[in-house]
């Protein structure tokens, strides 16, 4: 009889066992799917229908500005605000759609905040003439559309703070963090260009993300 109740015991311990093992093995695989949908890798594609969402018509050529401005699609930006200067444009004009200027002066703001430092804005709404030109000489952008084009992007380098050239990887780290945490509320979308030394943002219109308040 003792032996019988042992062997019992012993059958139950192991059942138990293979019972706790396979809802840990669910537990982890569940874990897994949810972490490989929160770390969906965000594609070029992914900024330009964002960018596209704002129902501003592509800037062809610079001409075109001065008729969104005046249309109030598109605004002009500071040279220097709180937390930022725009560096000498070569391909690009500074304006933005009010909704992008308004996230890319929260971002500096921030930044200031926290590091007592200014970050450096690279390039603002470029038109497709400007685009072509500058895909001679930079391989990174885009060719033909680029989210560029509607004035719902631009790019901070995370080489140029306080208005200069310097290694800092606080401050890149410190920046890229904030724009890591706006893309997970939402808001924008970036991307890490590594041969421009520059974090490309697209602004998210809330008209089509109903998640983003800002």
């Amino acid at each position: 009889m003792k032996k019988l109740i042992a062997l019992s015991c012993l059958f139950c311990g192991i059942f138990i066992s293979a019972q706790s093992q396979e809802s840990y093995i669910l537990a982890e695989n569940s874990a897994s799917s949810a972490t490989a949908i929160s770390t969906k890798k965000i594609t070029y594609n992914d900024h330009l229908i964002a960018a596209e969402s704002f129902n501003i018509p592509m800037v062809k050529s610079f001409d075109d500005i001065d008729g969104l401005v005046i249309m109030k699609k598109l605004v002009a930006i500071p040279e220097e605000g709180n937390g930022y200067t725009i560096e000498k444009l070569t391909h690009s004009k500074a304006f933005l759609n009010s909704r992008a200027k308004t996230v890319l002066e929260r971002i500096a703001s921030k930044f200031y905040e926290e590091n007592n430092a200014t970050m450096t804005v690279t390039s603002l709404t470029r038109s497709e003439e400007s685009q072509a030109s500058l895909r001679r000489v930079n391989s990174n952008a885009a060719k033909g559309e680029s989210s560029h084009n509607y004035g719902a992007s631009f790019d901070l380098s995370y080489t140029k703070f306080n208005n200069k050239y310097t290694y800092n990887k606080t401050h890149r780290d410190n920046l890229e963090a904030i724009l890591k945490q706006l893309q997970e509320d939402g808001k924008i979308y970036y991307i890490k260009e590594y041969r421009q030394h520059c974090f490309h943002v697209t602004v998210k219109n809330p008209d089509q993300f109903k998640s983003t308040t800002m």
